[in-house]
């Protein structure tokens, strides 16, 4: 079987926040996203949110069967208010990705890859900022037009154990149209326009949270959105792509919690247990903009 064909099932599997078609596999991403004039509950508040997010994985072959997925990733969220208020302003993260991808035959592949992370203010980093969790999937392609896969993602957050079933397909419609996701995380609909133009529709799904310290003695924060977007890619030398985005945040929350203050567990997007008390402002809906580049490789037919 042809290598490079192998590789790209297995980054297929691999990521969950950025989509490809079945003709290329993005190596490297880098992304930031920022909502300007964010609107609280409270009147007298707004805030600019800004997002930088980026990821590099490496595949090893160790045989035609088997491979190491490597990788690192990270984000850093920011939280600028107007007034200032006594409320954290940067978080961050930084992980590694670690997974074996197994292949059974020509179309039937398994993966399993562990994500453990540190995520916090990174003003004292101990134990507790600690996050492991995993992503398993079984993937088929049912024909040279379409591949679908089941699995699980699994995290033990700060909030409580956090749970996810996967449904993930990639639906080459026609040489132009592209149907691509893992539900319910993130999926998007894509066209071709032209050799170097490609634009779409799609949404992501955004659940984590990160460690405060100091005076906030070990509390938590989340970061949640359900963000449609309209969106524009564009290759502007062989292998960089260029993209932006332009959407709206629903159900958006950006809580603080006291450390013991947790759900029971979260199945997907909802709670249970969840009799939490928000100890910050509590944040509007609003409109936001992503501007990325990534490098992606070609993988023939």
């Amino acid at each position: 079987m042809n290598k490079y064909f192998y590789l790209s099932a297995i980054f297929f599997s691999l990521f969950l926040s950025h989509a490809f078609s079945q003709q290329k596999f993005t190596v490297a991403t880098f992304d930031y996203m920022f909502s300007p004039e964010n609107t609280y509950v409270e009147k007298d508040t707004t805030s600019f949110t800004g997002y930088f997010s980026g990821s590099i994985s490496y595949p090893i072959v160790l045989n035609e069967k088997s491979t190491i997925i490597t990788g690192i990733r990270g984000n850093s969220w920011a939280v600028k208010y107007n007034p200032e208020q006594i409320w954290p302003t940067n978080f961050y993260s930084l992980g590694l990705t670690l997974g074996y991808n197994h292949k059974f035959s020509e179309d039937k592949s398994f993966v399993f890859i562990l994500l453990p992370r540190l995520n916090s203010d990174y003003n004292s980093i101990n134990s507790d900022a600690w996050q492991l969790g995993f992503l398993s999937t079984y993937n088929k392609r049912s024909s040279e037009k379409f591949l679908w896969k089941v699995g699980m993602y699994f995290n033990m957050e700060f909030f409580g154990p956090f749970v996810v079933p996967l449904f993930g397909l990639n639906w080459n419609v026609s040489d132009k149209l592209n149907i691509v996701g893992d539900l319910p995380i993130w999926a998007k609909i894509n066209y071709q326009v032209s050799n170097p133009f490609a634009l779409g529709v799609g949404y992501k799904a955004l659940v984590g949270s990160y460690r405060l310290s100091g005076e906030f003695k070990d509390s938590y924060t989340s970061r949640f959105a359900i963000e449609p977007y309209l969106y524009l890619d564009v290759e502007v030398a062989k292998n960089i792509f260029l993209n932006g985005k332009a959407g709206y945040t629903m159900s958006r929350k950006y809580p603080v919690y006291a450390k013991e203050d947790q759900l029971d567990w979260q199945l997907s997007f909802v709670k249970f247990g969840d009799d939490r008390t928000q100890l910050n402002p509590i944040i509007n809906n609003g409109v936001f903009f992503e501007i990325g580049i990534a490098y992606k490789v070609d993988v023939p037919k």
